[in-house]
């Protein structure tokens, strides 16, 4: 444990303690939990609760309370850092009193004169990145796809953490997974300009007609190799949003090309699709499309 903390500040810990675990809850993991009002309770525990506007969940069952922090970690698989992480980048700048407070230093937008201030990107492992193409394989993407990512810039490998990062080209947005937490509960962030930004990908040749958005990177891609296998070859952008709640993303690809929203089978990609009745969708038959295409190899 004193290994990971010492990879995160103790500003952000205190930060990550603060965030707003119910919208983080909302945005990530909604299909682990049941909605009542402004309340949330977990669908195998329902005992545990999480009410909209405080910091930490209480358990009926033991009258034990706890931080965001201590919630990722004990019902949800997180290790320190990935729970610290994940909840300073979706809920940046979150002070005791539910304000917003100083900003860290990862996945925060700032204006200043007018432009938003430079992200900071993770610094690139040396190569070969064996975890990223261990990871990869392992969730039934070729290595062939991946080398062509990889070519692009749109892939690397971080140093340190060996999390993959998904970079678009405009290197206004990073999307990152982790790789040492395969399993149920792999590490998953963002960092960007602004809450319009996106990860995306191109399906073939020449212009593209139309965008499939999707919630991860990964699922972006599992899409792109159903359809290139149903020899479905499109003129398309295969997009990552980077989480169902993102819908200022979902409105900035709008204004650029059709979209056909490609999020998760579950309550929170019902939400989406029920927020966006103007847009033509498709449904993954499992929960997401990654888990598709691993169905299509078995």
């Amino acid at each position: 444990m004193s290994n990971q903390k010492s990879t995160v500040s103790r500003k952000e810990i205190c930060l990550a303690r603060a965030a707003p675990l119910y919208e983080f809850l909302v945005a990530r993991h909604m299909d682990l939990f049941r909605q009542c009002g402004t309340s949330l309770y977990m669908k195998e525990n329902d005992s545990i609760y999480i009410k909209q506007g405080f910091p930490g969940f209480n358990d009926f069952s033991s009258d034990q309370q706890g931080n965001p922090i201590d919630f990722l970690i004990q019902y949800l698989g997180y290790s320190f850092v990935d729970a610290v992480r994940s909840l300073n980048e979706h809920c940046p700048a979150y002070s005791q009193n539910g304000r917003a407070g100083e900003a860290s230093n990862v996945d925060v937008q700032v204006k200043a004169t007018g432009h938003f201030k430079e992200v900071q990107l993770p610094i690139a492992a040396q190569k070969p990145y064996k975890n990223m193409y261990a990871y990869l394989m392992k969730r039934g993407i070729p290595a062939q796809v991946i080398k062509e990512l990889e070519a692009q810039d749109l892939i690397y490998q971080e140093e340190g953490t060996n999390n993959i990062v998904f970079l678009n080209k405009e290197k206004d947005y990073c999307e990152l997974r982790g790789t040492f937490t395969y399993a149920e509960h792999p590490y998953h962030g963002c960092r960007k300009f602004g809450p319009d930004r996106f990860w995306y990908m191109s399906g073939s040749g020449g212009n593209p007609k139309k965008a499939y958005v999707c919630e991860a990177a990964i699922d972006a891609i599992s899409l792109y190799i159903i359809h290139r296998r149903a020899r479905k070859a499109e003129q398309a952008l295969y997009v990552s949003i980077g989480g169902v709640a993102n819908q200022k993303a979902i409105l900035r690809v709008k204004g650029i090309l059709p979209i056909v929203l490609a999020v998760d089978n579950d309550r929170a990609g019902d939400e989406c699709r029920k927020r966006n009745p103007d847009l033509l969708s498709i449904v993954p038959v499992n929960k997401d499309w990654n888990e598709d295409l691993l169905s299509l190899t078995l």
